[in-house]
């Protein structure tokens, strides 16, 4: 059982956990450097990764080619391939250690809801600022992907501040974002649109309350974690570890109304085990692909989560 989404339908410019501004998310370049200020060496394990058997980009050895996406370099491309297949496709070198930070961040409408500090929305797109801002102090390019119901945000990585100051005006943009009529997630869509866009060697941050994932979700994230580094950070309400204490709840979803009764203990049994199956799975298979997965609670503080994050490995540490 869910409860339903609710959303106010102004748009205050101040902080109030229903939308971001830009001033909010600049400001956490404090935390970010409070992060790396943990630590004497120049970046976390978790910004320069335990790196693929083979760097992507260009370098001294050919390693595969594929299709040309924009921002290749030109000079890269495979004319013979290009010849054959009648795409343009670009060479891949080993040995090339330029490996921008992406953020992929699904704005699906169970996002837009939260009963602790702020909407899920809002945890998301702040976290997504505060591993912006420390992949910016560590000279990491930046970039990233956002999918609403309106709009998709495709940042190409961009270095330093400008990559920052680029994915914050899309995270504002973004969390103020009008809901789908359905409850869809976009999820899939991200995924599919990452694998075919995004370059190999890059850092993804996956970040999402993986609340409707379809049986693809395990083949999609093995394709993008194929030649990247990826690691998935999951946004959960403390609304959704536990069924509310017995009693009658109002909800709505802004326009409907209705009661949720939470006096019988079999519905509250119900209600932990719907979300625990969706966690369990998630931790199936992150465990069997050896990917890193952090949950993130709203309400909790975000960087003391990305400081145990930033000392996983790619070993498929939980924490």
């Amino acid at each position: 059982m869910r409860l339903a989404n609710f959303r106010k339908k102004s748009r205050p410019q101040t902080a109030n956990g229903i939308t971001c501004t830009t001033a909010e998310l600049l400001e956490l370049r404090h935390k970010a450097r409070s992060l790396l200020g943990q630590s004497s060496q120049k970046a976390y394990s978790i910004m320069s990764g335990s790196m693929l058997s083979k760097f992507r980009g260009r370098g001294m050895d050919y390693a595969e080619s594929r299709i040309y996406t924009p921002g290749d370099d030109i000079r890269s491309i495979d004319w013979k391939v290009t010849a054959r297949s009648d795409k343009p496709y670009t060479k891949l070198y080993m040995e090339e250690r330029d490996h921008p930070i992406m953020t992929l961040v699904d704005f699906s409408p169970s996002l837009y809801f939260g009963t602790k500090e702020a909407f899920k929305s809002v945890i998301a797109a702040r976290l997504a600022a505060t591993i912006a801002w420390t992949a910016a102090l560590n000279n990491d390019r930046i970039g990233g992907i956002l999918q609403t119901a309106e709009e998709r945000f495709d940042l190409r990585p961009k270095g330093g501040r400008k990559g920052v100051l680029a994915l914050i005006h899309a995270l504002a943009k973004a969390t103020e974002q009008n809901l789908a009529e359905d409850s869809t997630s976009f999820l899939e869509q991200i995924l599919h649109h990452a694998i075919r866009t995004i370059r190999p060697g890059s850092r993804i941050f996956l970040i999402s309350d993986f609340y409707n994932f379809d049986q693809n979700l395990e083949q999609s994230l093995s394709r993008l974690r194929r030649h990247n580094d990826l690691i998935l950070c999951q946004i959960i309400d403390p609304l959704e570890l536990e069924a509310p204490a017995p009693g009658i709840y109002n909800i709505s979803d802004g326009q409907k109304r209705a009661r949720f009764n939470t006096k019988t203990a079999d519905l509250r049994l119900a209600y932990s085990a719907t979300f625990n199956e969706q966690r369990e799975k998630l931790n199936r298979i992150t465990t069997t692909l050896k990917i890193p997965y952090l949950k993130i609670v709203s309400g909790s503080d975000i960087t003391g989560v990305m400081r145990r994050g930033l000392n996983l490995q790619r070993s498929g540490t939980r924490a």
